[in-house]
């Protein structure tokens, strides 16, 4: 089996945290609310132009325009797919879900 693996700046990480928060910016999600001190400060980043679709460079990447946190629910949901949806279209998925 072959897999690939790029490399991940978390510098970039963090400057994408450090902007946006540490909730899910499809879902509103928070981990410190829902988990308190455990959850504080968590939350998984996604590539919106995923690095395996990308040839797996990052070098130029724009850590407020190429990143964007999410809960690992709608990261998952962002990847079910071989081609990963955006998280706009995620987004319309999920506010049309919801009661």
């Amino acid at each position: 089996m072959v897999v690939n693996r790029y490399e991940r700046d978390p510098q970039k990480r963090t400057q994408c945290l450090e902007h946006y928060g540490y909730n899910c910016q499809i879902c509103g999600f928070s981990y410190e609310k829902t988990y308190g001190e455990i959850g504080k400060d968590f939350c998984h980043v996604h590539h919106i132009e995923p690095l395996g679709e990308q040839g797996g460079e990052s070098k130029n990447l724009d850590p407020i325009k190429d990143l964007i946190p999410v809960c690992a629910n709608c990261h998952e949901m962002l990847h079910r797919k071989k081609i990963a949806l955006k998280p706009d279209d995620l987004r319309k998925l999920f506010a049309a879900a919801a009661p």
